[in-house]
């Protein structure tokens, strides 16, 4: 048979470019201007709910960032807090301060599951090494930028620390590196938006979910997982538009007619997403089996999923409360016992019906156990299959 060489390597070339194309268009797009209210409560999606109340010894207001098999990790104002999973035996990790050994603002932190050392993003190109006692191992240097703007987030996975960088004031000089416990480099991927000039700060997220870490920012269109080799590809897209934040808004007073990404990540089932967009915030749940959107909108009194489970506090499914245990899938979150109390005694509560009866004495029960300034309560909520 008389084959044209040149023929047939552009023939192959067309049917892989017009397969990466269909590739690409297959991609699922996020377009907040599509959404219409529809909403999904809490005993759609759980199967169990359990609260946790957490030791009073070390009094805190904080945020929760990660739940290991063992511990429970929290952001607190003045550092870093770890409890045991009964909520118990609190201790610090590290200090809070200047002095060696001591990280200056350890906003970000990032745990190893198997050995629970965490790691430390400090300012100052900088990640700070403690123990799961909060020993201080080592200091982990990352490499500096001419523009002098440091790194923003890092997660832990498969024995790599993976560190994070968003486009702050219109500089960044990555999207991510890639290193060893000890600090050796792997792999980077530079940000391809090129500098420009912005008073606004960073805004994007990293998730972990099927042993990858996905990352976004809201100058990109897209959201990508970094794979087991170190490579990445589109995970899902930011639809283009007039709601898309653009590089350099002039007018303060229309800066809430953009969407403004506020947490963002997925479950087998879900892609779960809360933004700002036209004066009004909201969470949407993406339905993978059909893309059905389940879209609520948000207010101080009504700031998560209604929950019909046993009629307690909404709950508010983010970026940092998922995880993963013996195979099922969990969200955490914390609860003030405030609330809490206040909630069992409104005539609301009293005259809700749940789904699980049994729950709602519990919950009851547990409420009016706690003081009004305790620390919070620690709720878990576990995904049905």
């Amino acid at each position: 048979m008389n084959l044209n060489f040149p023929l047939l390597i552009l023939f192959i070339y067309s049917i892989f470019n017009l397969h990466c194309k269909a590739q690409k268009s297959e991609l699922f797009k996020i377009d907040p201007t599509t959404l219409i209210e529809n909403e999904i409560t809490l005993a759609d999606i759980i199967d169990d709910i359990s609260y946790i109340p957490l030791d009073n010894s070390i009094p805190f207001i904080g945020r929760l960032v990660q739940v290991t098999e063992g511990s429970v990790f929290l952001k607190i104002r003045d550092g870093i807090l770890v409890f045991n999973r009964e909520g118990k035996l609190p201790k610090r990790i590290g200090n809070k301060g200047r002095g060696p050994g001591e990280y200056t603002m350890g906003n970000s932190f990032t745990v190893d599951n198997m050995t629970e050392t965490v790691y430390v993003k400090d300012i100052d190109f900088k990640i700070k090494v403690y123990s799961k006692d909060g020993k201080f191992l080592r200091t982990i240097l990352l490499p500096k930028s001419e523009d002098n703007f440091d790194f923003d987030e890092i997660d832990f996975l498969n024995s790599h620390l993976f560190v994070s960088q968003f486009i702050n004031m219109g500089h960044a000089k990555y999207n991510w590196i890639i290193m060893d416990t000890l600090g050796n480099f792997i792999k980077s991927k530079l940000n391809s938006v090129p500098t420009f000039k912005t008073a606004n700060g960073f805004r994007g997220g990293t998730y972990v979910f099927e042993n990858k870490i996905h990352y976004w920012n809201f100058y990109n269109d897209t959201i990508f997982s970094i794979l087991s080799d170190f490579n990445y590809r589109p995970r899902f897209l930011f639809a283009k538009g007039k709601h898309r934040w653009p590089a350099n808004p002039t007018k303060p007073d229309q800066f809430s007619q953009f969407m403004f990404p506020a947490s963002l990540f997925e479950t087998n089932r879900f892609f779960v997403f809360s933004y700002n967009y036209n004066e009004k915030r909201a969470i949407v749940l993406f339905d993978k089996r059909n893309m059905k959107s389940y879209m609520k909108y948000l207010t101080d009194s009504e700031d998560g999923l209604i929950n019909n489970f046993d009629c307690g506090i909404m709950f508010h499914p983010r970026q940092d409360s998922y995880f993963v245990e013996n195979g099922r899938e969990y969200l955490a979150g914390l609860i003030e016992p405030l609330k809490l109390k206040s909630l069992v005694k409104s005539d609301n509560f009293r005259n809700s019906t749940p789904k699980f009866p049994e729950k709602k004495k519990e919950l009851e029960k547990l409420a009016n156990s706690l003081k009004e300034t305790d620390n919070p309560v620690l709720m878990m909520v576990r995904l049905k299959k």
